[in-house]
């Protein structure tokens, strides 16, 4: 499985150069974005982009908060604050980190530092702070925490990123502010990719052991062989006997991927020895479920549980991804944009390694309206729980709203039916 990795955390500080940031900012528009691992033809800024530009040109504190929708999004938000003459920082998984020294030192004087997403990172929150509170750079900040390949829906966000804004700001001396600027990010097609979708789809179905059949109706198949992908890996780790499949006639498949996180889930609870709590929904669990491996792992006195904590983390990882295929994403709407970002997804879990854009395609920003957290102060003071959390619930429903604005005037051939 893709995405997610559970290799021991290492710390990685920010150590950004203003030169190093121009020359990448110039080599991200030129080489990178256009390259066919990101195929990025066009990038268009609409919304209140003309405010957040006179922010950053007054020298206002930033916190940028965006959808995560692709691995293209940290550089679309490079030349995106290139545009509007902003540099940030950013808050980045440390696994990608892991990847080679030169990548890391790369990406550390780019003004990148890492994160260990499901543990109380203090490092990284101390980075964090002490970037809004300098003021010489912005920071940027994807609260969905993962790449969930769903580009017109937002995964609920984390609410990090919200307290650590509220928490800068209560931190700076009057008069000065900081504000929050949502954005939206949204991909579409520029070109139509039906029939490579289709030639992946089929390339993925033969893998997994189903026939591709060119004449079935588009969505059946894509749900066809996403069900038997699910059924293998279940099988794999012992939640499926051989006899049992996540095929069905009678239940939708929606509700048949619950119930087999719901086996992982209670089984790894089960295992760890851990007790959900009664309002916990399935994200909850599996976030908590995570925490407690790491922390295991990172537990030298509990060495001899490593090995088959690693496992654990094995199996937790496909929960988190079959959390994100539970909703009709592309049965209530099958675009082609939806259609082939699923594909891709469905390609990332067998092969546990990116896929490439189909083609060519158009990124359209919308800025929302930045929020002075000044006004959010008094709440903060009062009841940080209810600040942090209503203004994780506003910036979660501006850049939902902004995708929808989007989608709504989308004229690609991305936005059409598959």
């Amino acid at each position: 499985m893709l995405d997610f990795s559970d290799a021991p955390y290492r710390y990685f500080p920010p150590k950004p150069s203003r030169a190093l940031m121009w020359l990448g900012g110039q080599v991200n528009r030129r080489r990178l974005l256009p390259s066919p691992a990101h195929r990025v033809a066009e990038i268009r800024l609409e919304g209140e982009a003309e405010r957040a530009r006179e922010l950053a040109r007054r020298g206002e504190r930033l916190l940028f908060v965006a959808n995560h929708p692709t691995h293209s999004d940290p550089q679309v938000m490079v030349e995106i604050q290139r545009r509007l003459g902003a540099r940030t920082c950013f808050m980045a998984a440390y696994d990608v980190f892991l990847r080679g020294k030169l990548q890391a030192w790369i990406m550390q004087r780019s003004g990148a530092f890492s994160v260990d997403r499901d543990g109380g990172d203090r490092r990284a929150m101390a980075a964090a702070l002490e970037i809004l509170g300098a003021g010489r750079f912005g920071l940027t900040i994807f609260p969905e925490g993962n790449v969930y390949l769903t580009n017109d829906r937002v995964t609920p966000f984390l609410e990090g990123a919200a307290f650590l804004g509220l928490k800068a700001r209560k931190e700076l001396s009057d008069p000065s502010t900081l504000h929050v600027v949502p954005v939206s990010l949204k991909y579409t097609h520029l070109t139509d990719v039906r029939g490579a979708v289709r030639a992946r789809l089929a390339e993925v179905s033969r893998a997994v052991g189903e026939a591709a059949d060119p004449d079935a109706d588009p969505v059946d198949e894509l749900l066809r062989t996403g069900r038997r992908l699910l059924t293998k890996h279940l099988r794999q780790r012992g939640y499926l006997s051989r006899a049992e499949s996540l095929e069905t006639e009678d239940g939708h498949i929606v509700e048949v991927i619950k119930e087999g996180i719901e086996r992982i889930v209670a089984g790894l609870e089960d295992k760890i020895d851990l007790q959900p709590k009664p309002a916990d929904g399935l994200i909850e669990r599996i976030r908590r479920i995570r925490g407690a491996i790491h922390q295991i792992r990172l537990d030298p006195e509990r060495e001899c549980d490593h090995r088959v904590a690693a496992s654990w983390a094995d199996e937790a990882i496909l929960a988190f991804r079959m959390w994100s295929y539970a909703s009709p994403y592309v049965t209530e709407n099958p675009t082609l944009d939806r259609y082939a970002e699923t594909v891709e997804k469905i390609a990332e879990d067998h092969y546990s390694r990116w896929s490439q854009p189909f083609g060519p395609r158009r990124l359209t920003a919308h800025i929302g309206e930045p929020a002075d957290l000044s006004l959010s102060m008094e709440e903060f003071s009062r009841k940080a729980r209810n600040a942090v959390n209503a203004l994780t619930r506003s910036q979660e429903e501006t850049i939902q709203g902004g995708l929808d604005a989007v989608n709504a005037a989308n004229d690609c051939e991305g936005g059409a039916p598959f």
